[in-house]
């Protein structure tokens, strides 16, 4: 778990200044006609990598977050339609709540 203390240390975190800068004016604006920064110029390469993957809970757990993020967004065309008066509206949003349900469904089980 994360605290707050380090989060703060890590906000009012001041040895980047020593390093190249990342974002750079636009093209053609500055001294460098080529648009590319001081870190671009050096290699603009990243010497930290990340090898570690996503557990498959915390994957899964984030994967109904999205598909219930989808499933207020079609409930929401299917309100729409029946607001507007549009029937086809209704019965996209519809089909794309029953394909979601069934990919919840198959998630849960697979989580279970």
């Amino acid at each position: 778990m994360i605290k707050l203390k380090e989060l703060l240390k890590e906000w009012n975190d001041t040895s980047f200044r020593d390093l190249p800068k990342r974002w750079s004016k636009p093209v053609m604006k500055g001294k460098e006609p080529d648009g590319l920064t001081e870190f671009e110029r050096l290699g603009g390469k990243d010497n930290i990598s990340v090898d570690e993957a996503m557990s498959d809970e915390k994957r899964s757990f984030l994967m109904l977050r999205i598909y219930g993020d989808s499933w207020k967004i079609n409930l929401g065309k299917v309100f729409s339609g029946i607001n507007k008066g549009k029937p086809t509206l209704i019965k996209k949003g519809l089909k794309e709540i029953k394909i979601l349900n069934k990919k919840i469904e198959e998630m849960i089980e697979e989580l279970i």
